[in-house]
This record gives C-alpha cells, sequence and structure tokens, in this order.
C-alpha cells in the first residue's frame, strides 16, 4: 500500500508525517515515554505501516510474550479495518502475517549478538529478511552505552533501520543541553531520530526532539488516538 495513493483519515505513515521521510537503512530511531504512555502502540504503528507496504518486519520483544505482541497488531488491525478498510480484519490479518516475524527474550537472555545471530539465521534458513526491525522492551535503566553501540553495529551491519523505545520517569528531570532526557540524555548522539510522546486529555502528542542533526526541529506536533494510534 502506497501511503500517497491512499487519503484515509490516518492512512499516512507516521514517521514520514512526523519528519518526512523514513528511517533510513542502518539508522536508530527512539520513542520516549512514561511509563503508559504509548511507546508500545507507537512502535506496532511503526511496524504495521511497513507491512502494510508488503515490508517484511521483525518485531523483537524483551520480557514481552508473543501472545501480548500479536494482541498490540489486532488491536491497531481492528481500528484500521474499522476506519479504512470496510471492517474485515481477517483480511487485513492475512495480509500481514506472513511479512512479520517476532522474536522474544527475557532481559538475561538478550544481547545484540543473539539478536544478529538470530537474524543472520532468519535471512538464511527461513528466507526471512526483514526490512525494519522493532525492539520493544530493552530497559534503558541499566542500559549502557556500549550495548546501545552494539545495537547500531547490527543495524549498521545488516542495513536495516531499529527503531526502540525508553522510559522516561515523571521524578527524573535530567536532561542534556540539546533537551534530550534521562535515560537517553547521554546517548543522543547514537540515534538518527527521537520521538517524544506526552498524554494529553483527549491525544498522545508526539513531538520531534531530534532528526540527525538538528535538535527540536520546528516540525508540527502530532495528535494521536490514545485507543488506535490513528492520526486525529
Amino acid at each position: 500500500m502506497n501511503s500517497e495513493n491512499n487519503s484515509a483519515p490516518g492512512s499516512v505513515q507516521l514517521v514520514s508525517k512526523a519528519i518526512g521521510e523514513d528511517l533510513r537503512p542502518g539508522e536508530l530511531g527512539i520513542v520516549l515515554a512514561q511509563a503508559g504512555g504509548g511507546k508500545t502502540a507507537c512502535l506496532t504503528r511503526i511496524a504495521l505501516d511497513h507491512l502494510l507496504q508488503e515490508q517484511p518486519v521483525l518485531h523483537v520483544g524483551i520480557d514481552r510474550k508473543p501472545d501480548a505482541i500479536k494482541a498490540w497488531y489486532q488491536e491497531l488491525l481492528n481500528s484500521l479495518a474499522v476506519s479504512q478498510y470496510g471492517g474485515d480484519p481477517a483480511q487485513l490479518r492475512s495480509r500481514i502475517e506472513p511479512l512479520r516475524f517476532i522474536l522474544a527474550y527475557s532481559h538475561p537472555t538478550f544481547s545484540p549478538q543473539k539478536l544478529e545471530q538470530s537474524f543472520r539465521n532468519l535471512k538464511e534458513q527461513a528466507r526471512f529478511n526483514p526490512a525494519l526491525v522493532v525492539l520493544d522492551g530493552l530497559d534503558f535503566d541499566s542500559a549502557t552505552r556500549p550495548l546501545v553501540e552494539a545495537l547500531r553495529s547490527f543495524a549498521q551491519t545488516q542495513q536495516v533501520p531499529l527503531w526502540m523505545c525508553a522510559r522516561t520517569h515523571r521524578h527524573i528531570a535530567t536532561a542534556n543541553e540539546q533537551g534530550v532526557p534521562y535515560p537517553c540524555h547521554e546517548m543522543d548522539d547514537l540515534f538518527q531520530v527521537i520521538f517524544l510522546l506526552k498524554t494529553e486529555p483527549e491525544a498522545i502528542r508526539l513531538e520531534v526532539i531530534k532528526h540527525h542533526d538538528r535538535f527540536k526541529p520546528n516540525y508540527p506536533a502530532l495528535f494521536l488516538n490514545p485507543q488506535t494510534f490513528l492520526l486525529q
């Protein structure tokens, strides 16, 4: 599906709408939000945008059960079906499932090296060649810079864009001079794109706080339905 040819409400790709382009192969993007602020929904929406363009996606969950990950996709697919596809979520599901592969790790078993090996196995043995990787659940409160550097190296070696998310904290006001908050304030240079989600009374506000070498660029904020994550 080409977003330029589909004018239905909410059909525009989220990342392209926010920054005017997709994340490029080898680049890292991250979504920041407080607990319950929509991080997983945002990553799932980004993945769906690719899947509905017939681009394979590898969804990696840390301390996330595969059934719970599938439930997020189903919830957003139901919303898309009602708003754009005549109310047939089964048709959308059959369209994306062959293009999506889910990997689940616990925190003790996850490493960038294991992710890269799994990625290679998928390409070589299953002939599954992801155009995007989303990584949900990495604990940035304990994640080290070398770990994120290793993830960037993975993305660059495999030439695949990688989206992640991190939890911000209401009680931690730490931010760097560019305005990037904890826990990414000391590693913002590793990310090409940083989104910040803010919960408002009737919407989720998405702000771009970094795009390549620009911090807090003058891009219009996006407002997302908190249930469907479609653009309002």
